[in-house]
């Protein structure tokens, strides 16, 4: 297991975006008889409510469709006919991926790789999921005005250079930091420690396997 990298600002851009996109399309809420019935269309009451995907414990409403991709709106919106309960795992590891291809393919932490059992029948539960909501994506740019919309992206990329700019100094005071820091340089002789005592462990299977096949 290994240590974490500190952050970057600009790691935040992708938030930043998906919140840009979330915050001027529209939102349906559902009744509580309508969430039960997108629920049941999935084999689940509220009760067993589960993830979609893996059948393990659901902890987000992910959107089935997704909302944002190539930095801009699909189309689709948070419609409950467009969200379907899930893990944490999946949902990040699913990401602005088409459901289909990623629920089978060979993404890190896709049920496909995880081994997930009865796969065959969660697709089928979704394609029906997919079948009832009938959900067709809107052309936003033609529902509200242009020059509304050019001030949006314009302020989205005013935004994105300023945390560019912003980690450019913040690596610049990290770096001072560091210099005059000596915790750095303790963290420095503790880097070469841990590397050397990793590249050991890795060499010795290595070195195992050798004396084996003398």
């Amino acid at each position: 297991m290994k240590y974490r990298k500190p952050l970057k600002i600009t790691q935040r851009t992708t938030s930043v975006t998906n919140s840009f996109v979330q915050a001027v399309i529209p939102w349906v809420v559902p009744s509580a008889y309508e969430r039960d019935e997108a629920l049941a269309i999935l084999g689940m009451t509220v009760e067993t409510v589960s993830c979609a995907y893996c059948g393990g414990a659901a902890s987000d409403w992910d959107h089935l469709r997704p909302l944002v991709r190539n930095k801009r709106p699909t189309g689709y919106i948070s419609d409950f006919k467009n969200m379907v309960p899930a893990c944490g795992r999946c949902n990040q590891s699913k990401g602005a991926q088409e459901w289909r291809v990623w629920i089978e393919g060979t993404a890190a932490g896709s049920p496909k790789t995880r081994a997930i059992q009865q796969l065959d029948e969660r697709v089928a539960a979704l394609n029906r999921f997919e079948a009832w909501g009938q959900v067709k994506p809107l052309a936003l740019d033609q529902l509200a005005d242009t020059s509304l919309w050019e001030t949006h992206w314009g302020n989205l990329a005013a935004l994105e250079l300023a945390l560019k700019k912003a980690q450019e100094h913040a690596a610049v005071l990290q770096a001072e930091v560091s210099r005059n820091s000596q915790l750095t340089q303790q963290s420095a002789q503790n880097t070469e420690f841990v590397v050397s005592v990793e590249t050991a462990l890795e060499a010795a299977p290595k070195a195992t396997q050798n004396r084996a096949e003398r």
